[in-house]
């Protein structure tokens, strides 16, 4: 789990700079599933992750994230990070949040993220 961590995190830093969702869709295997935060039906397998990190990086505009802990195991892996960066509409952002990664060192089977949600409410609804 230890080298796909790594390349994870590697296509992951890809997909943000250039906006090319292939090194991760070929991560993940054919029958992978994707879930985050508040969506309770997630994507599946690699057409699913291709529509899952599609539509994530097109919220964003600039979009940088750090990992602060990564921490594998036989089949696990769980990532700590925060991203920074602006929305598509320029409004500038930071998040913290989870991915959890199950797999081997050949694919990921199943992906999981939970983030600060708040982070993408206006000031308004936030009441600020």
């Amino acid at each position: 789990m230890h080298e796909l961590t790594k390349r994870f995190v590697a296509a992951l830093g890809e997909l943000h700079d250039s906006r090319d969702v292939e090194p991760l869709v070929e991560l993940f295997a054919d029958d992978a599933t994707l879930d985050k935060a508040g969506i309770p039906h997630g994507q599946h397998g690699k057409d699913g992750a291709r529509t899952f990190w599609t539509q994530y990086r097109d919220v964003f505009d600039d979009l940088e994230s750090s990992f602060s802990h990564t921490v594998t195991d036989d089949g696990i892996a769980f990532l700590e990070w925060n991203s920074t960066g602006t929305l598509r509409d320029g409004t500038p952002f930071r998040y913290d949040g989870v991915s959890v990664l199950e797999g081997d060192d050949e694919a990921v089977t199943a992906f999981r993220t939970y983030y600060d949600t708040a982070a993408f409410l206006s000031a308004e609804k936030r009441g600020g």
